[in-house]
């Protein structure tokens, strides 16, 4: 991540975090809880950075960044040639400039861009985390594993997901994505306990044909794959096996090397929570080995798929005070935060076919 690139300062020449910032906060604050117009002097790692053009063909940068707090989009409008050698995808960079809201969504107006050096120990700066507590989520998810009334499945979970082991001190820190939903330290746990506690109340609801124990176990298990397909690093990177075999593929090699060990979990018992993983998905071509074949694996299903796209859609109408969101490209719609009272005051979204304007589409949905 911190390597030179090509027409970047070498890395020994590069100023460090705290020499950069100078007298400003370190750390720095988040910039979307700053007012319009307010000065920005913080560091983040670029995720995503194109070229544009004016109407006026002047090149402006359009930068996807990231810090402990989340990503938030920049503008580049002078210098912008210059300063796309720095903002390469994976560097670490200073801004300087001033928070606006275009549409709804805060960005900031870059006035001045360095590279700056970043040490080991402090990429965690630039990894946005889960904002629930984390020892409230291992309460949680000790409490969970716990409730398993199956003991060859309940030692199945503590191997894999004991806050002693390898792989759950993994799960523990793992996002649950690159981007959309979940995609920061803690995420993995945060969406897993979101998807099993939901997982707990449908199984009680539709009785007893739904094998609880072996529901939630799948439930947590389901996308442990990711400890080993997305980097706990800096924009949350795929590592080669998860871009050669993705987290399903995964996940079931680590979760049936597990349950061999177990005793007493029977090949049969161990299959089941195996389809569980290969089916989560939903559809092949949703990149799903197998469709669901059983009432808990149809039930995962559709619980993880709800809690992923409620995540998202959440995140876009929390991002307005109130009106019509940004148009997002994977819904392929906008969403109004409506007042709670069933109205809204404000106009439609201008184009009445739902449309959006192509100039106005972000470049990193």
């Amino acid at each position: 991540m911190t390597s030179c690139r090509a027409g970047m300062p070498e890395r020994s020449r590069q100023p460090g975090l705290r020499d950069w910032l100078g007298d400003a906060p370190f750390p720095w604050p988040a910039a979307s809880t700053l007012d319009d117009g307010a000065t920005v002097v913080a560091c983040y790692a670029v995720q995503a950075a194109q070229t544009g053009y004016t109407r006026q063909d002047k090149p402006y940068l359009r930068l996807k960044l990231s810090d402990m707090y989340g990503v938030i989009e920049a503008r580049v409008w002078d210098d912008a040639e210059r300063l796309e050698a720095v903002a390469q995808p994976g560097a670490f960079v200073g801004v300087r400039g001033r928070v606006e809201s275009y549409q709804g969504t805060r960005q900031i107006n870059v006035e001045g861009l360095d590279a700056v050096r970043v040490e080991p120990e402090e990429l965690e700066l630039f990894m946005p985390r889960s904002p629930r507590d984390a020892d409230v989520m291992n309460t949680e998810l000790v409490a969970l594993i716990r409730s398993v009334s199956d003991v060859p499945l309940r030692t199945l979970l503590r191997k894999l997901l004991g806050a002693d082991t390898g792989t759950g001190r993994w799960f523990r820190k793992a996002p649950a994505a690159t981007m959309h939903h979940h995609a920061c330290v803690g995420g993995l746990l945060e969406h897993t306990l979101s998807v099993t506690t939901i997982c707990d109340f449908l199984a009680t609801h539709y009785g007893e044909l739904v094998d609880r124990d072996l529901l939630i176990a799948g439930a947590l298990l389901h996308d442990i794959g990711k400890i080993q397909e997305i980097a706990l690093d800096a924009g949350f990177p795929y590592t080669d096996a998860g871009r050669l075999l993705g987290h399903i593929l995964l996940g079931l090699r680590i979760v049936e090397d597990a349950g061999r060990q177990v005793k007493d979990l029977t090949p049969q018992r161990l299959q089941l929570v195996l389809h569980l993983i290969a089916s989560h998905q939903g559809r092949y071509e949703w990149q799903s080995p197998r469709e669901p074949r059983t009432l808990e694996a149809l039930l995962l299903h559709h619980v993880d798929d709800t809690d992923a796209k409620m995540f998202q859609a959440m995140a876009l109408v929390g991002g307005v005070d109130g009106g019509w969101t940004a148009y997002d490209r994977s819904f392929g719609r906008d969403f109004l935060r409506h007042d709670g009272n069933g109205g809204h005051d404000d106009a439609p979204p201008q184009d009445p076919t739902g449309r959006p304007d192509p100039d106005t589409l972000s470049l990193f949905e």
